[in-house]
């Protein structure tokens, strides 16, 4: 199969990390790549070195010429102030757009509900990503970067998704990147899995759960080789405990190989410590929602949340699930004292503390420019 893109020995770091070191891979025409690795190990970057984002310390990125590539971010890019409709296509006219077979099919799978003279403001997180979705969806690539394209979908836009990612593109064309914790959406979309750990991109056949069982059956494999390395180990120690005599070839040769024995300790992986957190004592009440209504203008005026009673106790945990724009995070907002009821009241236990994890995280922006120690 034909090269799309990839990489050539590349090296890539930050002061205090070595991202990648001397990564060479490849995406083929109708690859279909899963990319996996713990937060903080490359995946985004590697995405953004394909896709001329970033740029290499050394090595390069190859493409074919004239190729098509375009990335979806995590962050939200969307301008505000314009409109659905012209985000999507621009200031296309509706008989040129609406000729298109691929854009028809992405409006009606990701923005259907959504009018086109919206304000991309008044969005809710949900349908800003649907949005930023769709508008990358809309166009014609023959390489698309997705990182993590889930997040904020609902079940319904997920799966959506995966079944235009498997229509998208002709048997052996096109190329698909994908960072996605979703294992669900893996297995449906992804061919070949790469996981990025320790500097390096290591393939695997399949999909996720194809992915796991070689992942199984390499760290097996591993903890064999070491556990008999710690066997000799332990033999040469006990017999350099002994008293080895130093004269003769066989003695120094035994020295020698265990010395190299007790160097080649693989190095661990960093592990992240968790803060223990106290946790003061609820009382019965934690937070009631009496009667409450919800009601945003852009939306006419039509209620958002209507008449709602729930009382959360001590101990309780809610998972939260509903289409995009149904009042997820609205609901949180009450909660949190974020978002005020137009109609009826929200009472908090006295020794309740509450902390908020938003979708965009705007908390940080006072910290932006302090270092994650001082702001942790």
């Amino acid at each position: 199969m034909a090269h799309l893109l990839g990489a050539e020995a590349v090296h890539l770091a930050y002061p205090t990390q070595v991202v990648f070191e001397a990564v060479t891979l490849g995406v083929n025409d109708g690859a279909r790549i899963g990319i996996v690795g713990r937060n903080g190990d490359g995946k985004s970057s590697l995405l953004g070195l394909l896709t001329g984002q970033l740029r290499p310390d050394s090595g390069r990125v190859t493409r074919r010429s004239r190729l098509r590539v375009n990335a979806l971010s995590q962050t939200d890019t969307l301008d505000p102030n314009r409109t659905v409709g012209w985000t999507l296509i621009g200031d296309q006219p509706e008989h040129q757009w609406a000729g298109n077979p691929r854009i028809r099919d992405v409006v009606a799978g990701l923005v259907s509900d959504i009018a086109w003279d919206t304000p991309v403001s008044t969005l809710s997180g949900g349908q800003r990503r649907r949005v930023q979705l769709a508008s990358l969806l809309v166009g014609e690539w023959d390489v698309i970067a997705l990182d993590e394209p889930t997040n904020h979908l609902d079940i319904q836009g997920i799966t959506w998704l995966a079944d235009h990612l498997r229509r998208r593109w002709a048997r052996n064309t096109g190329g698909l990147l994908v960072v996605t914790h979703d294992r669900w959406f893996l297995d449906e979309v992804a061919t070949t899995t790469w996981e990025v750990h320790d500097g390096i991109v290591e393939p695997f056949e399949g999909g996720y759960a194809a992915y796991v069982l070689q992942r199984v059956e390499r760290d097996r494999l591993t903890a064999a080789a070491e556990a008999k390395r710690q066997n000799l180990l332990r033999k040469e120690l006990a017999w350099l405990r002994r008293g080895a005599p130093a004269r003769t070839c066989k003695p120094k040769f035994r020295i020698e190989a265990a010395n190299q024995l007790i160097a080649d300790v693989p190095p661990p992986r960093n592990t992240v410590e968790l803060a223990k957190l106290a946790a003061a004592r609820l009382g019965k009440d934690v937070v009631d929602l009496l009667g409450v209504s919800v009601s945003y203008q852009p939306s006419g005026g039509r209620p958002v949340l209507r008449d709602i009673e729930w009382r959360i106790g001590p101990g309780e945990r809610i998972g939260i699930v509903g289409a995009n724009g149904a009042g997820k995070s609205t609901l949180l907002g009450l909660i949190a004292g974020t978002v005020q009821p137009g109609v009826g009241r929200v009472k908090r236990g006295k020794t309740v503390r509450l902390a908020v994890l938003d979708q965009h995280g705007d908390d940080l922006a006072p910290f932006a420019d302090d270092r994650i120690a001082d702001v942790l």
